[in-house]
């Protein structure tokens, strides 16, 4: 039983770290055109405290709510 817990816990941090990592790239990509740093649905600048804590962030903190 533990052992297919475990697995299930596996997989689930698993896909999160492929979700930021596909994120990370998504930013790595965009980070010398003009956009880079803002928020992808208020087109507001993400503060620079934001992009330094959580790099793969690609909204600012009041649209990630």
């Amino acid at each position: 039983m533990d052992a297919i817990n475990n697995k299930s816990i596996n997989e689930a941090s698993l896909r999160q770290a492929e979700i930021k990592l596909n994120n990370l790239k998504r930013v790595l990509s965009k980070i010398d055109d003009s956009d880079f740093g803002i928020c992808l649905k208020c087109q507001q600048t993400i503060p620079v405290g934001r992009i330094l804590i959580r790099p793969e962030s690609l909204l600012c903190v009041h649209c990630a709510r």
